[in-house]
């Protein structure tokens, strides 16, 4: 069942990877897709990293660029991060889904532990629908997308920014409203801001 789920993603999306050369991946996995975060299995995001855990990229890319500087046996560090890296990136997206099509499952080895499985993966939402049908797929072209960006974000509403994002009424409990929420990052590196509010 899961194989289903997994390549009817895939079959759903592939064609936005061969047509779109401002992307280099399609990820099954939602770094973000938590149980209380994640709900709609049509809904797809771009995102400026590669979240691993199930991924498509081009034969093309992968001959012509990434085999080249795969790193050696040696190196010590995952080849997720380095993915992740400018140099490997260069400026290019991925496809992500609201809702993962795939799962951690392992709970020791070289960079998990138990501990880490319990907090980070198994709170995770995964799609269990087998014919789950993606929305707006050529909404998620650059172009389209970023059109769909300023549309939302000129439609959204600024959140009280002298309010603490701890305090509970930070962000109103109305469903079907967009909320705006700015932070400041000093350097594309600057992640203190965010770990803050998240």
């Amino acid at each position: 069942r899961f194989r289903l789920l997994f390549c009817s993603y895939f079959s759903q999306t592939v064609n936005l990877l061969r047509t779109d050369s401002s992307l280099y991946c399609v990820s099954a996995w939602n770094d973000q897709g938590y149980d209380h975060t994640a709900e709609d299995t049509t809904m797809l995001y771009r995102v400026e990293t590669m979240p691993g855990l199930g991924w498509l990229l081009k034969r093309s890319l992968f001959k012509e660029e990434l085999e080249l500087t795969w790193p050696s046996a040696d190196k010590q560090w995952d080849w997720d991060m380095w993915m992740r890296t400018p140099a490997v990136r260069k400026g290019r997206e991925c496809i992500i889904p609201d809702v993962s099509r795939t799962f951690h499952f392992g709970s020791t080895g070289l960079n998990m532990n138990p501990y880490f499985q319990t907090t980070y993966f198994a709170k995770h939402k995964v799609n269990t629908i087998p014919d789950a049908r993606l929305d707006h797929l050529d909404r998620l072209r650059q172009e389209g997308y970023e059109e769909l960006i300023q549309l939302l974000v000129r439609a959204g509403t600024m959140l009280d920014h002298s309010k603490s994002p701890c305090d509970e009424e930070f962000v109103p409990d109305v469903k079907e409203k967009i909320n705006i929420l700015l932070i400041q990052m000093k350097t594309e590196n600057d992640f203190e801001t965010w770990l803050e509010v998240a």
